[in-house]
């Protein structure tokens, strides 16, 4: 039976299968027969396939290197790897007959003859090596539990370092940057902490720089690059020493954040170390929209300390996160240290470092895909009829022959038990409809609406139909009417302006209880109800928008929550819960009830003897 190899350190490790067939024979049991099926080709395409074919000469976030004689340039574009004269020209695609697979950050061995990868010719984003001129490529680990990304080589060219991540695979770990002898094996974890990315070795084999995520300290408390959330590090491989290359948070007591610092990549001869940073306050203007702040490269003398833009703008980085695989495109230095490779604004340049002047690589790559079917059936989006699948605020008329609802954004009404629902509002109502609400006659329905530019407002209509009347004269975030006993009035609920601040209602600090004439003649704010806050996850509230309904003696009657952090009269260790409260018309005199410890909603019966 085949033996596994994990070569480490000049060590090579032998696991033979045999063991567990002879351990199972042992006890008594029968060997295991292995069932011959045809293996599932992830390279394939399936269903029905069509092929695209187009040459370009741009391309967009292109991962480059050099090799070492300064003669090849090989760079990924839409999910193959290419390789062209270093001084431009046309392009071959190296990893054309891997089918629908995809290719990636290509990074050329310190000799020149190899090309390490990433591909997922086998199910996932595994590490794979081919030869500089596309032959022989062969995997340097194969787990469908583990994903790679952004290999870099030692020094000897014998071992290649990987960001990884996943559940830790066959071969155990976790993620991190992991150092793999290109023959295969299992693998050693370098670095664990502090998310790292972008791994550069120096060429001596002493060091590896490499970038972090500071998640401590920043003033937002959101993943800020500007304010220092990413900062670059080196470790001396043969102690695990660590220093901070760079540092600067900006802290409430310390406003010195550096800005950040992303994407290190240390020069041959190692006394330099290009990395990105971004502009706090600069822009990039693209095709009349203007956005920031941009990302320029930096380069900090080793040995003194000092830095300089070199380059300015680069790509912009994608440090915070999104479908990407990494925050800047893969660069490159030549190996006279002169000169750095990398790609810009869909081209590739060359930066000489001296003088900061940037020259144009051109080359044309001609793309040839062929492109599975989905797997999943393609729906079209119809402007006709849809079946909605979701109903909100559903109730029924004071007499029982009808019910109103909110489905599709539209307050909808039917007759019972088997009617037609037809919808209640004119059709020239482009808003969002929502919370419908019977009157104690039934002859009007009160809801809300809601725009993204205008907000929305509080309505009535007729239950059979007709014009619109706006009872409320400030444009806001209006949810959850309920109309008094007598229906001279509604209370509703209004948000404190979070979809202002870029939020949702559900994200608002409070919300206003506020009563409102039937007719719109008056408007008053009785109380404000204050969304719970929760250390664990600040801004994601657990409890839904607040609703109150009249009980008895027009008293206004709703669930209040409160969180185990949140200090409440004075008592901070009070638990996580919901009070069932009530109040006058006024706001004053108010009761708690009932206090839930897990309940999000209640209501109080019209004779104010039950809750539901």
């Amino acid at each position: 039976m085949t033996n596994y190899h994990c070569r480490i350190g000049g060590f090579a490790l032998v696991a033979a299968m045999t063991a567990g067939a002879a351990r199972l024979q042992s006890q008594g049991e029968p060997a295991a027969t292995l069932q011959t099926t045809t293996p599932w080709d992830v390279t394939l395409a399936r269903g029905k396939t069509r092929d695209i074919d187009f040459t370009t000469t741009e391309g967009t976030f292109m991962s480059v290197d050099i090799t070492p004689d300064n003669r090849w340039i090989v760079f990924d574009l839409l999910g193959h790897i290419y390789r062209m004269a270093a001084t431009g020209g046309e392009a071959t695609s190296l990893t054309q007959g891997s089918g629908v697979a995809v290719n990636f950050h290509p990074r050329i061995s310190p000799d020149g003859r190899l090309i390490a990868f990433i591909s997922d010719r086998r199910g996932q984003n595994n590490l794979w090596i081919m030869n500089i001129d596309g032959t022989s490529p062969r995997a340097v680990f194969n787990d469908l539990a583990l994903q790679a990304a952004e290999p870099v080589w030692t020094a000897d060219g014998n071992y290649i370092i990987v960001r990884r991540s996943g559940g830790g695979g066959a071969g155990g770990g976790g993620g991190g940057l992991w150092l793999y002898h290109r023959d295969g094996g299992s693998g050693v974890q370098v670095v664990a902490d502090g998310r790292p990315e972008f791994p550069s070795t120096s060429a001596d084999g002493k060091y590896l720089y490499y970038q972090i995520a500071v998640t401590q300290g920043i003033v937002s408390g959101k993943n800020d690059v500007t304010q220092g959330s990413r900062q670059l590090r080196r470790i001396e491989l043969a102690t695990g020493r660590v220093l901070m290359i760079t540092e600067g948070i900006s802290e409430q007591q310390y406003q010195g954040s550096s800005g950040g610092a992303v994407a290190p990549l240390v020069s041959p001869d190692g006394k330099w170390l290009a990395f990105g940073r971004r502009i706090p306050n600069g822009t990039i203007e693209f095709k009349g929209l203007e956005f920031g702040p941009r990302t320029a490269l930096w380069l900090r003398d080793l040995e003194s300390g000092g830095e300089r833009v070199i380059m300015d703008p680069i790509e912009v980085d994608m440090s915070e996160g999104g479908k990407i695989s990494r925050v800047l495109p893969g660069y490159a230095w030549t190996h006279d240290g002169k000169s750095i490779i990398i790609t810009q604004g869909g081209k590739i340049r060359r930066l000489d470092v001296a003088s900061g002047k940037v020259d144009d690589i051109p080359f044309s790559a001609r793309v040839h895909r062929t492109i599975s079917e989905m797997a999943y059936s393609a729906r079209t989006v119809r402007d006709d009829t849809l079946s909605a699948m979701f109903f909100r605020w559903p109730s029924r008329s004071p007499d029982g022959k009808h019910a109103t609802f909110e489905a599709a954004g539209k307050v909808w009404i039917t007759d019972l038990p088997n009617g037609t629902p037809r919808r209640l509002t004119p059709a020239s109502v482009t808003a969002v409809e929502l919370s419908p609400a019977w009157s104690p006659d039934g002859l009007w329905i009160a809801f809300t609406t809601f725009d993204d530019e205008k907000l929305g407002h509080l309505w009535k209509i007729r239950s059979n139909g007709g014009e619109m009347v706006q009872l409320t004269k400030t444009a806001g975030e209006y949810l959850q009417p309920a109309w008094a006993p007598d229906g001279r009035e509604l209370v509703v609920t209004r948000g404190n302006g979070g979809f202002l601040r870029q939020h949702s209602v559900s994200n608002d600090t409070w919300y206003d209880l506020r009563r409102v004439g039937a007719n719109g003649e008056f408007e008053r704010v009785v109380t404000e109800v204050s969304r719970p806050f929760s250390a664990s996850r600040p801004g994601m509230p657990r409890r839904p928008i607040v609703q109150a309904f009249y009980g008895p003696e027009g008293r206004l009657y709703y669930p209040e929550t409160h969180g185990a952090e949140a200090a409440r009269a004075g008592n901070p260790a009070e638990p996580a819960g919901t009070d069932f409260v009530s109040i006058n018309r006024d706001g004053g005199d108010r009761k708690v009830h009932i206090t839930f410890p897990f309940s999000d909603e209640a209501a109080v019966s019209p004779n104010g003897t039950l809750v539901l």
